[in-house]
């Protein structure tokens, strides 16, 4: 009798069917942004484009600005330009509604150090002169200015701001300054004018990377010299929480909301630690340069963006999410190019069980894992 046989090797092989069904990953463009080229990033209800160097919000344009910024979550658009030998503030809805065009005075027009920084709740911070930080209410009011000058004889590079989405917690840093023969950096959080306070000095090794937690209440840090690498974990406040130290080059560093663990990366590797006392919980390698990875604890999922990057273009982007308790890793490879406007933008979010949202590219992305 061969029908017990083929009964058997029937249902094994729909066990199996099953199984490697279940087991997959899935990525979509979130909707409406499928068709976005790669001059073209999705607001909150609206779309920024640029031509050859033309922005376009709406029925309102710009042209060739110093500098431009969408805030965090897509609420608002920004640019510093230049009319009459004077640097004006352009700030839009996602409609394209203006809500601020305001004329900086002192500000100089050749300046090639002038950045904006835009927040979600309407304020900006302006850059200028190497290291001055000037701060603006929703409606455009100046509100205080900072100086972020190490004051190193040396020299040293433009300072940086780092914020979460509402800047509740802003970071000012030096990611280098000159000390002779050596290299060092600085960091400072603003709590407001005349508040501010220097969390970290270091005169041998450069920050590489400074974030914010989108909730405002961390700060990471990530620095090296080329044979060193450190990761502290701060609070708002600057208070130190935990530092790990690493002898391969890192990238860069991703903590969960509730800053129990952190993720480290560098070109092909990303690695979990309990940022409680450094254990590592996982730790993966991937075929595509790493350029954003983040562990989500509730789902024991890594989930790691990959790609090569050229200029604010990816090209050959791949995600792959690795479960650490079932020591499976999941693949999908993405047939065209990606672009952001800045690689400090991009995160990955836990939408629900399982899914995930990756933001501050051309098109955001819907990845589901079903391991």
């Amino acid at each position: 009798m061969k029908y017990p046989q083929l009964l058997f090797t029937f249902l094994l092989s729909l066990i199996l069917s099953t199984s490697l069904q279940a087991r997959q990953l899935t990525v979509q463009a979130v909707d409406g942004h499928a068709s976005n080229s790669q001059n073209q990033y999705p607001l909150d209800g609206g779309l920024l484009e640029s031509d050859r160097g033309y922005f376009t919000i709406g029925e309102s344009g710009v042209f060739n600005p110093e500098s431009w910024s969408i805030s965090y979550l897509n609420q608002k658009t920004g640019f510093l330009v230049i009319r009459d030998q004077s640097v004006y503030l352009s700030i839009y809805e996602t409609s394209g509604n203006q809500v601020v065009d305001r004329q900086l005075d002192f500000f100089d027009a050749s300046d090639e150090t002038l950045k904006l920084y835009l927040f979600d709740d309407g304020r900006s911070v302006t850059r200028d002169n190497v290291a001055n930080f000037t701060f603006f209410a929703p409606n455009g009011d100046l509100k205080y200015s900072v100086s972020n000058s190490s004051q190193s004889s040396e020299g040293e590079r433009e300072s940086e701001l780092a914020a979460d989405a509402y800047g509740k917690t802003v970071v000012l840093y030096n990611p280098v300054i000159n000390y002779g023969d050596s290299r060092g950096s600085r960091a400072k959080v603003v709590m407001g004018e005349g508040d501010q306070r220097v969390f970290f000095r270091d005169q041998s090794s450069q920050i590489l990377q400074v974030k914010v937690s989108e909730n405002g209440s961390y700060i990471t840090l990530l620095t090296g010299n080329g044979s060193n690498y450190e990761v502290y974990l701060f609070d708002r406040f600057g208070n130190e929480l935990n530092q790990f130290s690493f002898s391969d080059e890192q990238k860069g560093v991703s903590i969960s909301d509730d800053a129990r663990y952190v993720t480290v990366y560098s070109g092909g590797r990303t690695q979990v630690l309990d940022a409680a006392n450094g254990d590592r919980v996982g730790s993966t390698s991937s075929r595509s340069p790493v350029i954003y990875s983040r562990y989500f604890k509730d789902d024991d999922v890594i989930l790691v963006f990959g790609g090569v990057q050229q200029g604010n273009r990816i090209d050959q982007p791949a995600i792959s999410a690795i479960h650490i308790g079932e020591r499976q890793i999941l693949r999908e490879d993405i047939n065209e190019s990606l672009s952001t406007y800045d690689f400090e933008r991009l995160r990955i979010s836990r939408l629900q069980g399982n899914s995930y949202q990756i933001d501050g590219l051309n098109r955001s992305l819907r990845v589901r894992t079903d391991f």
